[in-house]
């Protein structure tokens, strides 16, 4: 049996590099909470992703979202990181299925 080998066309999530979070966030000073991606996204993913962070924005009550790169910073006061994992996992798969051409839910999980 053989395995497949990942699309290197869309970003994969290596992981995330979450700091002590905040109760009150400032954006300018405080640190964000990273998710590392293997590649830069193309200009197509970020269109996709830019249409879709909104939502996951109000429903995490983040402060804000930028993607440097191969880092997406996310500002919030977020007291479940877990849940904000799982959440940004779910929409950076999302995303890398649709633009693979497969029809799958673009929506985070609700927890």
């Amino acid at each position: 049996m053989s395995i497949p080998l990942p699309d290197s066309s869309v970003p994969r999530l290596l992981g995330f590099d979450v700091p002590t979070l905040q109760t009150i966030v400032d954006h300018g000073a405080d640190e964000a909470i990273v998710a590392m991606l293997d590649v830069a996204p193309d200009a197509h993913w970020l269109k996709l992703f830019d249409e879709r962070v909104a939502a996951l924005q109000g429903e995490l009550g983040l402060a804000g979202v930028e993607l440097d790169g191969t880092s997406i910073l996310f500002f919030g006061s977020i007291a479940d990181s877990r849940r904000l994992a799982t959440a940004i996992s779910a929409l950076i798969n999302g995303i890398n299925m649709e633009v693979a051409g497969h029809n799958a839910p673009l929506h985070p999980p609700a927890p």
